[in-house]
């Protein structure tokens, strides 16, 4: 959030906005998952950061402790005093003539600075709020379309006119379309494991009770976005502690670690949207020989459908999320996360279960 540009659209917003996830299935199913987001892991941020970032993650629902925390290390790396080579100031990067519209003393000092980390940390919140508010409106009007994960932070880092004038987040400009991934990246590590979903998948907003089938899929595995990949983690009931296998996870500590590998987070998902009636092997092999899993053509492929890699012996499995994408848990040192489906290969195998 350092270009002079994108603040000049940024302050004309200010006149807009009141002062205070693509979702990833495609289509007209106003129940479709979108990026869910957990609490934030104690210890994670700099102790006397940690209550203002647990109280900005309030203000609204859309803007959780976790994403915070991972802004103001893009932004600043937690330092208090960053000023960017363009004029963007403390923790979270605000430029001079920007700042007023979002400034309070937030901590009653008689101070309100960008430097004031308390006073940084509640405007970033603000700002971010705001655009989410301004944003559902336009999606729901149809002027822009996507995640609202990704535009809330692409607004942050190139400006809400960027994202109207794109029609979304998809922003190409050398900066901006890596500012969401690494955002998003980073906050695995300040999220607590197994509050994607607010530490049950009855919790997870996107998750429909006796909804429909392949919609709860693709919904329960969204909700651990951001979960420790371990290698045989992840059972029927959530992340797991994974195990040993002497070599690749052994070197990332996956025995050390709760989470999910890949076939792992199938189980749960399916499990979760069958109501716990309908328990997969723990073995992509096994998953794609499963006879209670339907053969579906690639030009029929829905949301929640369960892919394979093709050749018949997958190492690897994902649940298919809509608009050309999967939610996986990719591998040792990764964590659960949306990526294309094209990563999958050619002549992938496709099975429908429910």
């Amino acid at each position: 959030m350092n270009k002079p540009m994108r603040w000049a659209v940024l302050a004309l917003l200010a006149v807009l906005f009141p002062v205070l996830i693509v979702t990833v299935f495609v289509g007209d199913d106003k129940d479709n998952p979108s990026f869910a987001q957990g609490q934030l892991a104690t210890g994670t941020v700099p102790p006397e950061y940690e209550a203002w970032v647990i109280r900005a993650g309030t203000l609204c629902d859309e803007v959780s402790a976790p994403l915070i925390a991972a802004q103001i290390e893009q932004e600043s790396g937690w330092n208090p005093e960053a000023v960017s080579p363009a004029g963007a100031q403390g923790l979270s990067q605000f430029m001079p003539y920007t700042w007023p519209s979002y400034g309070r003393d937030a901590n009653g000092n008689g101070v309100i600075s960008p430097f004031d980390p308390p006073d940084a940390i509640m405007a970033q919140a603000v700002f971010d709020c705001q655009t989410a508010e301004q944003a559902k409106k336009d999606i729901a009007s149809g002027r822009i379309s996507g995640d609202l994960i990704d535009i809330i932070l692409n607004a942050y880092n190139c400006g809400y006119g960027c994202v109207l004038a794109n029609g979304g987040p998809s922003i190409v400009n050398g900066e901006t379309e890596g500012y969401a991934p690494g955002v998003k990246a980073k906050m695995a590590k300040y999220t607590q494991v197994g509050t994607g979903g607010g530490g049950s998948i009855a919790n997870c907003s996107q998750f429909k009770p006796n909804g429909g089938f392949g919609a709860n899929v693709a919904a329960a595995a969204l909700c651990w976005l951001g979960t420790p990949y371990a290698w045989g983690g992840g059972t029927m009931d959530g992340p797991s502690q994974g195990v040993r296998d002497g070599g690749v996870a052994d070197s990332f500590g996956d025995y050390n670690k709760t989470g999910f590998d890949c076939s792992g987070l199938v189980i749960y998902a399916v499990g979760q949207a069958s109501g716990r009636s309908l328990s997969l092997p723990h073995y992509t092999v096994h998953q794609l020989n499963d006879s209670r899993g339907k053969p579906i053509s690639a030009d029929q492929i829905q949301p929640g459908d369960v892919v394979f890699p093709g050749g018949g012996n997958p190492q690897h499995v994902a649940i298919y999320v809509g608009g050309g994408n999967i939610v996986e848990a990719p591998q040792s040192g990764d964590v659960v996360k949306v990526s294309p489906l094209t990563n999958l290969g050619s002549g992938i195998d496709i099975r429908r279960f429910g």
